[in-house]
């Protein structure tokens, strides 16, 4: 396939990408500084005593947030933790739920609905979003509100979506060392930024090499369980968003009990697939060898494979860095394939016609 923009021209890059998504990638560690900085400076928190669960409600975007946050402090906290991305919330939600409710526009209808059961259940609630009518509910009934800043797409803002509310949570004595960890992860996340940004020539620049493989086909991603199976979805999103292609997921070892039957045979249609996994480099060992006996199975029934091991010292820098990576790669293969990452105009024509038609 003929690539239509060379990765390493940074003029062409510039003028295929006016949305500023690139731009909007490489400064996802500041992102994530910024954000640690919001939740230590957010006042009049939810009281400590009696919380016994979590809930976090979100859509798109927004939801993601809530992923990586649950998989991040749920075993260190100990309490039920729940993402909810619907217009309801179940009646078993009450007086011992706190609620992070995030909409980065503050006019997501399904979260706004889901905020005014919130409400109605009487949950402590504390809310995520750069305005709207979310932000004027929540002042009318004064809940804490984190005012985060506005013009990214909801998608962009993944720092914002998560680390204030894990701030929130250490403040509340839930959680211990996270704000640590997560500071020294930005740091992480920099080097990061050096090796696969724009001023990264492709001959050492993973995320560009990966993107013009996949350049024409459609990718499937496979997480292990886990921290890698959000990193996995986050990455199928951000293709369906960013570069504008089918994209799906599933995690390991789960896979291997259903879908890896589908994978039958190379035809038309598996010839256009790549496959690719993302495993912990330090995995258990068999779930390690389950995927690489699952990958070279594969092998045989796609168009490509390819593995990547995720290293870092900690689930924070593990998590973010492998989301990262999938960041870069979909926007880089936006520009390979011809279209503008930043815009979403299937979702902004579907709300209208909701919008329009009650």
């Amino acid at each position: 396939m003929e690539e239509l923009v060379n990765l390493d021209d940074l003029q062409a890059l510039e003028e295929k990408d006016p949305g500023g998504m690139l731009e909007a990638v490489e400064s996802f560690p500041r992102q994530c500084a910024e954000a640690l900085r919001l939740g230590r400076e957010i006042t009049r928190l939810p009281s400590r005593e009696g919380i016994g669960r979590l809930a976090y409600l979100g859509m798109g975007g927004s939801a993601i947030g809530g992923d990586v946050l649950r998989v991040l402090v749920k075993e260190d906290m100990g309490l039920p933790f729940t993402v909810h991305r619907n217009y309801r919330l179940p009646a078993t939600l009450g007086p011992d739920t706190l609620v992070v409710a995030a909409s980065y526009s503050g006019n997501t209808e399904e979260t706004l609905s889901a905020f005014e059961d919130a409400v109605h259940l009487g949950c402590r609630i504390l809310v995520l979003t750069s305005g709207g009518t979310l932000m004027e509910r929540a002042r009318e009934k004064g809940f804490p509100c984190m005012n985060i800043p506005g013009g990214l797409q909801p998608r962009a803002a993944l720092g914002y979506l998560s680390l204030p509310a894990a701030v929130v949570l250490e403040r509340l004595g839930l959680l211990e060392g996270f704000i640590k960890v997560a500071h020294e992860a930005v740091d992480f996340l920099e080097g990061k930024a050096r090796d696969w940004g724009r001023l990264s020539s492709t001959g050492r620049n993973f995320a560009k090499q990966l993107a013009r493989r996949l350049a024409g086909k459609v990718p499937v991603v496979y997480g292990t369980e886990g921290l890698l199976d959000v990193a996995a979805y986050r990455w199928k999103c951000q293709f369906n968003e960013n570069s504008k292609v089918p994209s799906f997921h599933h995690s390991l070892p789960e896979m291997n009990h259903n879908e890896i039957v589908g994978w039958h045979r190379l035809d038309d249609l598996t010839r256009k697939v790549e496959a690719i996994f993302l495993v912990e480099e330090d995995a258990h060992p068999r779930l390690a060898k389950r995927v690489e006996i699952t990958a070279e199975i594969l092998g045989e029934r796609v168009g490509g494979v390819t593995v990547i091991r995720v290293g870092g010292r900690t689930r924070v820098e593990k998590l973010f860095g492998a989301m990262y990576l999938g960041d870069f790669v979909s926007a880089y293969l936006a520009l390979l394939n011809g279209v503008d990452p930043t815009p979403v105009e299937v979702i902004t024509l579907l709300k209208e016609r909701m919008a329009r038609e009650g």
